[in-house]
């Protein structure tokens, strides 16, 4: 789709939402190190298939809340509000989480948590869509997601030098970085000045009708966040009881794992704007399967482990910027939330699966077997995403 503007230069704007977006995505993934001591010794008889009902829980609250901020967004023209709201009230639930009393309490508090939260990060994204156009939406994309994988590197990180500490600073941490993006959004945070409302909620909901090709990308994040839940729920388990490793070592591996993804968004997503999506995804989705079933067989010490995840990071590097750029090749900007919804809510419902799907495997067989699984899933999902693709995309589509 072409846009009305020609940016031929990299919009300011995309920097501003990249640095609350780290504050944000921060304070989300420096909770990943320490599940276990937080939930499952905290709570006494859970099984590791329920501590894994804990991001479960949280990504199905991505779900339903993404899709409704997206038709929102999209149908009263506007996106700052979500962010302050979203951020604002994310704070009373993860103070909360540390008072629960019950593991039923906990899973409560964490749906509601998620759903403030993807609130926030989602229309964050989809402003980053809005300030974007043809001629510099891979370079768009790469920079904001920079910015989100640091925030998804660095989380692990200083989660685990926190959880050392002790077991409740992730959270208070959480609630500090999300008081600090609300009151940055509320001084800083503009609309896009071409958002326009749209007249009913229909017409963003029709948006999925008239643009079938929209299911490819979103297929491609479901596959690519299903992997990403899949490791944050089951490679720390991998390091605890098949290496005997603790919170700080599996926040170092993690932050190992992110860095490569860090550092090729960017030049990966220019790259893209040159060469074409589909360029770059298929052989770094090829890659990433074929590594991802290996790695629980070869893991077996800390060196060759983190050598397995930063390629691994390599390659995830490859797929995520070319496929969000990929979604704004599709739509006008109007409809970008819709899309970014539609997005958002595949790679949420992977998100979901990883988990519950890790948890089942290593209960059925082992950790190793799992990662074999996860593997494949990638490489079966890729051609079925490639056949979509093929028979839905219009011929005169250019970008890929």
């Amino acid at each position: 789709m072409t846009h009305t503007a020609d940016k031929s230069r990299l919009p300011p704007q995309i920097f501003a939402l990249g640095g609350l977006t780290l504050l944000l995505i921060t304070s989300l993934s420096v909770l990943h190190t320490n599940e276990y001591e937080f939930v499952y010794l905290r709570f006494e008889g859970i099984t590791l298939f329920q501590l894994s009902l804990y991001d479960t829980l949280l990504y199905a609250s991505y779900l339903f809340f993404g899709m409704l901020t997206g038709m929102l967004s999209d149908r009263l023209g506007r996106r700052r509000i979500f962010v302050i709201l979203g951020s604002l009230v994310s704070v009373l639930f993860f103070t909360l989480m540390v008072l629960a009393l019950s593991y039923t309490q906990l899973l409560i508090l964490r749906l509601f948590q998620g759903a403030c939260s993807v609130m926030a990060w989602q229309t964050l994204m989809t402003l980053a869509l809005d300030y974007a156009d043809d001629s510099n939406r891979g370079m768009c994309m790469g920079i904001f997601g920079s910015f989100l994988a640091l925030a998804m590197g660095t989380g692990p990180v200083l989660g685990g030098f926190l959880a050392s500490r002790h077991v409740f600073l992730p959270y208070y941490a959480a609630a500090a970085l999300n008081i600090t993006v609300a009151v940055l959004a509320l001084l800083f945070l503009k609309e896009p000045a071409d958002l326009r409302p749209r007249r009913s909620l229909k017409d963003s909901v029709v948006v999925l009708k008239l643009r079938p090709v929209l299911f490819v990308p979103a297929l491609f994040n479901f596959v690519d966040r299903f992997h990403v839940g899949f490791i944050l729920y089951l490679l720390p388990l991998f390091l605890e009881i098949k290496l005997g490793l603790g919170p700080s070592w599996r926040g170092m591996l993690l932050g190992i794992y992110a860095l490569p993804y860090i550092l090729l968004h960017y030049p990966v997503g220019r790259l893209s704007d040159r060469v074409g999506r589909l360029t770059l995804l298929v052989p770094g989705a090829i890659l990433f399967g074929l590594l991802f079933s290996l790695s629980g067989y070869v893991g077996k010490n800390f060196s060759i482990a983190a050598i397995v995840f930063a390629a691994l990071g390599i390659f995830s590097g490859l797929t995520g910027p070319t496929n969000t750029a990929l979604v704004g090749d599709l739509v006008r900007t109007e409809e970008n939330g819709m899309a970014m919804a539609l997005f958002n809510f595949a790679g949420n419902f992977g998100i979901v699966c990883g988990p519950l799907f890790a948890g089942w495997v290593v209960d059925l067989w082992h950790i190793e077997g799992a990662f074999l699984s996860g593997g494949t899933i990638e490489l079966v999902t890729l051609g079925l995403g490639l056949y979509l693709f093929k028979r839905l995309v219009n011929p005169s589509f250019r970008p890929v």
